[in-house]
């Protein structure tokens, strides 16, 4: 990607910029669409919102928080 402005992001099918312009109305909107399909995505079940809780590693596999979050 040496020389490359933007890369494609496959699970919200959009592109998003390797050089960050946070304030312009276009990251916004980036943003905000990525973030839609990250909620979407991890709260279609109770099983999948587990795991992705597990895998950002606020929860254990046993289902008790980790340190950071007591």
């Amino acid at each position: 990607m040496a020389g490359c402005h933007y890369c494609y992001n496959f699970l919200v099918k959009a592109q998003i910029a390797t050089k960050f312009e946070l304030m312009s109305p276009e990251s916004v909107e980036r943003f905000r669409k990525a973030a839609k399909a990250f909620t979407i995505r991890s709260t279609k079940s109770q099983a999948v919102a587990r795991k992705v809780l597990v895998e950002e590693g606020i929860y254990t596999k046993s289902g008790k928080l980790t340190k950071q979050y007591r």
